[in-house]
């Protein structure tokens, strides 16, 4: 499954299919990679192998790991700054910093994406 919001997308082209195989290979050892063929943007020699790789953890904080699954319960930030017994402000800037970091538009794709990548249960 390939998430929303990629961190790469490198595209192999390669006539010869042993190259590109080697090449695909290479690749899967830098992290979770997914591979799918794209006639769309295919060269003479057929289809391009486009490979979509992401960073599995996003580097939450611990606090900002509580702060998620609270956004899960459906809390708003006066709650959940009243739930960790801190400022409104501070509850504020963890959600803004779980939006940036799992590269969500919202709270609720933050909790999906919280979700998906198995850092809180439902």
């Amino acid at each position: 499954m390939i998430p929303s919001r990629p961190h790469a997308r490198i595209v192999v082209r390669a006539r010869d299919e042993n190259l590109r195989s080697l090449i695909l290979e290479r690749l899967a050892g830098l992290g979770e990679l997914s591979e799918e063929r794209d006639g769309a943007q295919s060269d003479s020699s057929g289809t391009d192998a486009v490979v979509e790789a992401w960073d599995a953890d996003p580097g939450l904080t611990p606090r900002e790991v509580q702060v998620l699954g609270l956004l899960a319960e459906g809390l708003a930030n006066k709650e959940i700054a009243y739930q960790l017994g801190f400022s409104t402000h501070t509850a504020k800037f963890h959600v803004e910093s779980l939006l940036k970091k799992l590269h969500a538009a919202n709270r609720a794709e933050a909790v999906r994406e919280g979700i998906r990548l198995g850092l809180i249960g439902v």
